[in-house]
């Protein structure tokens, strides 16, 4: 079981925390508005991840520190995963930032995050549905990448091949070199998106069972290009306008995850409560997938959720997170907010962290 045996945090917003011990079970984080509870939870992501789930820009995450020259967030954990401890730690500078696993620093940050699979439902999870389709690439992508080990080469290689080939269009050089390699990445990215969203739509019906059994969302891969086609056919129709536009037009790049409500498109039919718990439930199911697939178990973080779901959903939930022995986060105002046994209940305070006896 993968989990955070302890925390510590320097000039990371306002957070000042060391070593603090954690539980492999449920954790409560609780405080005012403005306390450090999502920021807390933000650094665990960002750990994961190396992005944040609030901001694009890495220095709004950098304390101002006016006894320094230059200043550095600083994210320390103690993991364990399989009988094996160690630490990750991570150090994000204005210029630069160096990650370390144990005492090794690591040069790629795919290595790095690889170790630490975090799921995060958040104010922002709802982009998943309402905003544009590169929120649901990078659902589907981080997806894959902890069920496929070739994964990231293939989608580095695709990703080069896609800069070359717009390169050549935008300088009206042939795009015959890159065409056969465009496919050849472009069909196994694709395939692998779709081995990852057949896996999410077997596991969500159990899900929504558990979660929301008046809920049934269909899910459908569109892969960027017009149905009925192969990519390499797509890309042979579409070449003229490719030219035109000098960009490649079609392809994985322009991939999308279609979610329908009784034949009606989810985002415009759905309901807040709705999307917050479909969001909930894929979040549920990839944890289940990855777990069931790769013997990788998540770690799970709720910012606030109390504040989104009614007491029966946010019930069902807890349940649920109960018997998929996950290690859990949960932000909360009040500790009288969530009538549950949380193993471990932590104060933040002026970005302080305290325990809860």
């Amino acid at each position: 079981m993968t989990h955070l045996t302890s925390l510590s945090i320097s000039h990371f917003r306002n957070l000042t925390m060391t070593d603090c011990p954690l539980s492999a079970g449920f954790n409560l984080l609780v405080g005012d508005n403005g306390a450090g509870k999502t920021s807390v939870l933000e650094a665990i992501y960002y750990l994961s991840t190396l992005k944040s789930f609030r901001t694009q820009t890495h220095n709004d995450l950098i304390a101002r520190n006016p006894d320094r020259d230059r200043g550095c967030a600083v994210v320390r954990a103690g993991v364990h995963q399989d009988d094996h401890d160690f630490f990750m730690a991570l150090e994000r500078c204005k210029d630069q930032f160096r990650l370390r696993l144990g005492r090794e620093e690591v040069p790629r940050a795919s290595l790095f995050v690889a170790h630490l699979p975090v799921l995060a439902l958040h104010a922002q999870s709802d982009d998943l549905v309402l905003a544009g389709p590169e929120f649901r690439r990078k659902f589907i992508d981080r997806m894959a990448f902890y069920l496929f080990a070739d994964f990231v080469p293939v989608y580095a290689q695709f990703a080069r091949v896609l800069k070359q080939r717009n390169a050549a269009l935008r300088t009206g050089q042939s795009t015959d070199t890159w065409d056969p390699l465009f496919v050849q990445f472009g069909e196994r990215l694709n395939e692998q998106r779709v081995a990852a969203l057949d896996l999410l739509k077997s596991a969500l019906p159990q899900v929504f069972e558990a979660l929301a059994p008046h809920l049934s969302v269909d899910i459908q891969f569109h892969p960027g290009h017009k149905s009925g086609l192969d990519l390499s056919e797509a890309l042979a129709r579409n070449r003229e306008r490719d030219r035109e536009m000098g960009q490649t037009l079609i392809g994985p790049q322009r991939a999308d995850i279609l979610f329908t409500l009784n034949d009606y498109s989810f985002k415009s039919s759905a309901s807040r409560g709705q999307i917050k718990l479909f969001t909930a439930a894929l979040t549920l199911a990839t944890a289940q997938i990855w777990q069931a697939q790769r013997g990788k178990r998540a770690v799970l973080l709720f910012d606030d959720f109390m504040s989104e779901f009614d007491v029966r959903h946010f019930s069902a939930l807890l349940n649920y997170l109960s018997n998929m022995g996950h290690q859990v986060f949960i932000s909360a105002i009040d500790r009288q907010q969530i009538d549950f046994p949380f193993d471990a209940v932590f104060r933040l305070d002026a970005g302080q962290i305290s325990a809860v006896v």
